[in-house]
C-alpha cells in the first residue's frame, strides 16, 4: 500500500451566498454534478447518501478517459462542516483513503467564506488537488452568483 503524503491541498473562496445554500449544494446530486468536476471533465453520474457513513459516487469523464471517485461521509454538521472520504481509481493505489474537509463560515453580505482542506493524498498528488479544488470552487461560485436570491433561501 501506498503511502499518503503529509502535505494538504488548501483552497479557500469567498462565495456569493448564505452558508446553508452552500452547504446545500454539497449534498445534491444533481448540483454536484453540475459543478463537482475541472472542466473540460464532467461528472457522468452522482450517487450520494449524505449521512455520517453514506457513500458518495462520482463516475467522471474526462476525454476518453472514465475514472469513478468514492467515499464515505465522515461529519455533516449543517451548515458549517463537512467531511467524507476520497479515492480515486486512477490512482497508483485506488485504495488510498483521503480526507476532504469542507468548512463553511458566514463572510459579510450573506456571502460564504468556503475552505476545502483535502488531506492523506497519494505522493505527488497535492497541486493536481489542489488546482482541481481551486477549478471546482470557481465553478461553484459561478453557480451560486447566477441563482436567483430566491433560490438561495432555505
Amino acid at each position: 500500500m501506498t503511502q499518503p503524503h503529509d502535505a494538504a491541498a488548501v483552497v479557500r473562496r469567498l462565495l456569493p451566498a448564505p452558508a446553508r445554500a452552500v452547504y446545500r449544494e454539497w449534498l445534491d446530486p444533481d448540483a454536484l454534478a453540475d459543478w463537482m468536476c475541472p472542466r473540460p471533465a464532467r461528472c457522468r453520474k452522482v450517487e450520494a447518501e449524505p449521512f455520517v457513513g453514506g457513500s458518495l459516487m462520482l463516475e467522471i469523464e474526462d476525454g476518453a478517459t472514465v475514472f469513478f471517485v468514492t467515499g464515505q461521509y465522515l461529519v455533516l454538521d449543517p451548515p458549517n462542516r463537512l467531511s467524507f472520504t476520497w479515492s480515486c481509481s486512477t490512482w497508483p493505489d485506488p485504495s488510498v483513503r483521503s480526507v476532504v474537509d469542507v468548512l463553511l463560515e458566514p463572510a459579510p453580505e450573506e456571502q460564504t467564506l468556503m475552505t476545502i482542506t483535502h488531506t492523506l493524498l497519494p505522493p505527488g498528488l497535492v497541486d493536481r488537488h489542489a488546482s482541481g479544488w481551486d477549478a471546482i470552487g470557481s465553478q461553484l461560485a459561478a453557480k451560486l452568483a447566477a441563482l436567483t436570491p430566491r433560490r438561495l433561501d432555505p
